[in-house]
């Protein structure tokens, strides 16, 4: 039988989920979780949560402790998730919470920098057209880097951005957006100053958080970008988006079965009063992931963008 990959694991778990099937959720996580080991932290806290659904509360606290003893971490504010409410209040619950929280604080201080680049055919000027990409909150560099190999092969030089604020091993977050800002500009820095970078042809694009972090950054204007692409978006507080740069186009690939909806109207809200020019794309049976064909979701995005900017 070929080996699933995460991405598979993580859309069956999510059905399961979404109906209620929390015994053979967990089965299923159990089952695949040893075939990735880069994911031991995400899949053991899908077990404790899991457990916990299945009012498993010793074997919730077994796991917890586990997973500390193999070294694992997770930020306390995963612990407030209500799948845990079971085990909430338990004093041994809190106990290991508090030891997860010491150990994150110690690996907080240790987190680098850290980028990928997928680097294209170079134009007949000589320039790259730069897309800068952002995960979703809890991702990282890797996660979505598969979804935008499109775009390096549409000749675009693709800088997948890894935050710098950590949830757990592997998982990042883009909470505090000046920290972001900060970590973007420097990539940015670093790969401008490797490569002949097209300023007429600077997108940047994200993914959930990732998006409402693409947003901020463009309307900022710390980075030259001439338009973000967001799929999926989300942003802690749309009123806080920053509107120091408003000459940019924006384009959103939203569904209408996404939990984010009505965070990406709130957004788009606050753009429209500004004045900041946008499309969307709605899909009617998408929920918080990927269009299937986000080839053409992306070439569309882009011609919006780039309008009369060619």
């Amino acid at each position: 039988m070929e080996q699933m990959t995460f991405h598979e694991l993580t859309d069956k778990l999510t059905a399961l989920y979404t109906e209620r099937k929390y015994p053979e959720a967990l089965e299923l996580v159990q089952l695949n979780a040893g075939q990735f080991p880069e994911q031991l932290a995400r899949t053991t806290f899908w077990q404790m949560c899991l457990l916990s659904l299945c009012n498993r509360s010793r074997d919730v606290i077994a796991v917890f402790q586990q997973g500390l003893e193999a070294g694992l971490w997770w930020h306390e504010e995963l612990f407030l998730d209500p799948d845990l409410n079971v085990v909430r209040d338990l004093p041994e619950f809190k106990r290991l919470i508090a030891v997860s929280q010491e150990k994150y604080e110690g690996m907080q201080r240790q987190v680098e920098r850290d980028y990928t680049v997928l680097l294209s055919e170079p134009t007949s000027s000589g320039l790259y057209p730069l897309l800068i990409t952002l995960h979703g909150r809890n991702g990282n560099k890797e996660v979505d880097l598969s979804r935008w190999e499109l775009a390096r092969q549409r000749g675009w030089l693709v800088l997948s951005a890894q935050s710098t604020q950590p949830v757990f091993q592997g998982a990042y977050h883009w909470d505090n957006p000046e920290r972001g800002l900060a970590d973007l500009r420097f990539y940015y820095d670093q790969v401008s100053g490797q490569y002949r970078i097209d300023p007429q042809r600077v997108v940047i694009a994200g993914f959930s958080q990732g998006s409402g972090m693409a947003i901020y950054t463009a309307l900022t204007g710390n980075l030259p970008v001439c338009g973000f692409i967001g799929i999926g978006t989300w942003w802690a507080d749309a009123n806080q988006l920053g509107m120091q740069r408003k000459q940019v186009r924006g384009y959103f690939i939203t569904g209408e079965k996404d939990h984010t909806l009505d965070r990406a109207r709130e957004i788009q809200e606050v753009l429209r009063r500004n004045k900041v020019e946008f499309a969307e794309e709605v899909h009617a049976d998408l929920g918080h992931e990927f269009s299937s064909d986000f080839g053409t979701s992306f070439d569309q995005a882009i011609d919006f963008i780039l309008e009369e900017r060619e």
